[in-house]
């Protein structure tokens, strides 16, 4: 979706998926893939969704203030 722009490597996004879980904002469960293989599958809770609209409030509220910030009315 970023094109590459983000890359999140194993050793970080593991951590941060069981932080997540550990908040109640995403619950997992284990299921089959496509290709037959156990496969842990994750999704947002409730109380995620909640915490996903407050952060998405708060970055474009920064995404203002650093565009202001960088490019000061003349």
């Amino acid at each position: 979706m970023s094109e590459d722009a983000l890359r999140i490597e194993t050793g970080s996004l593991y951590p941060a998926l069981h932080k997540l879980e550990g908040r109640g904002w995403i619950a997992a469960e284990w299921k089959k893939s496509d290709k037959g293989k156990r496969a842990r599958y994750y999704r947002l809770t409730p109380a995620g969704r909640s915490q996903l609209a407050l952060q998405q409030s708060r970055w474009e509220q920064l995404s203002v203030a650093m565009a202001r910030v960088l490019r000061p009315a003349d």
